[in-house]
């Protein structure tokens, strides 16, 4: 993560909202999980501050079953210094065109990836 971490803040607001779903608190580089444990794997506008992209996506290629799929939403260059990604945040994170984030994605051995970029949202779905 970045100087920004906040995860154990995010961890204790996420056990007061949903008291019954648990919790694991864990590097996206080192997941404690075994390989092919999951059929899905989604994240949610955090992608935007992993150091190191590859690493999280080996990690979800490792842990996803043949076939499983990953869907990833960021916030896309075009969203730099507007509400969707303001300063200072936005110079904390990482920016990646479209083309940028299915190469990572390849690079990271997982298939069929594509992005739908809507107005700078992006949703980035691969398969493993």
């Amino acid at each position: 993560m970045t100087g920004l971490d906040h995860s154990d803040e995010m961890v204790e607001l996420a056990r007061d909202r949903a008291p019954w779903a648990g919790m694991v608190q864990a590097k996206a580089e080192a997941l404690p999980f075994a390989d092919k444990t999951f059929t899905a794997l989604a994240m949610s506008i955090v992608f935007f501050f992993f150091d190191d992209p590859t690493g999280a996506l080996c990690e979800c290629q490792r842990v996803l079953r043949p076939g499983g799929r990953l869907a990833i939403y960021t916030t896309g260059p075009e969203l730099r210094g507007t509400p969707a990604a303001p300063e200072p945040l936005a110079s904390h994170g990482h920016f990646y065109a479209d083309q940028e984030l299915t190469d990572l994605v390849r690079r990271a051995g997982l298939a069929e990836a594509r992005v739908s970029n809507d107005r700078g949202g992006q949703l980035l779905t691969a398969r493993a």
